[in-house]
């Protein structure tokens, strides 16, 4: 919703910054490393990690869409108004990439400072990071 992403501008949660290729790469590498990471911690039955792992796998690749966009966010949740503004609402990815990354941010807060977390919730986490990540990498080219 432009609203939303408006005030994120106007509050200062959300800057203009030069398009850099360099800072692009870097986030996917970071999204890359994240989603990586996410295996060992399922293997280990380490679940809690696998969906901060998981969660930061799309925060960074999300990331990745908004610096090339020549916007940076101070906030978790302004870089999904970004999202959907910049991309969702312009047609260039699916509303489902905000659901998914919505999702993510709930379960990992919960894990988190609540430490609450279930097999089930790193399992959804992790799978549709991969997804994100590679809808974002598309986008990207």
């Amino acid at each position: 919703m432009k609203y939303q992403f408006e005030q994120c501008l106007k509050r200062g949660k959300i800057i203009r910054i030069p398009v850099d290729q360099t800072l692009i790469a870097k986030e996917l590498r970071e999204a890359d490393n994240d989603l990586n990471a996410t295996e060992h911690s399922l293997t280990e039955e380490n679940m809690k990690w696998a969906i901060i792992q998981g969660y930061y796998a799309q925060f960074h690749a999300l990331r990745a869409l908004v610096f090339a966009r020549g916007y940076r966010e101070k906030s978790h949740a302004c870089l999904r108004y970004a999202v959907e503004a910049l991309y969702v609402d312009e047609s260039l990815l699916p509303s489902s990439i905000l659901e998914d990354f919505t999702f993510a941010m709930r379960i990992r807060e919960g894990a988190d400072y609540g430490c609450v977390y279930s097999e089930m919730d790193a399992r959804d986490v992790v799978a549709s990071a991969s997804v994100v990540l590679s809808q974002v990498r598309a986008v990207l080219g």
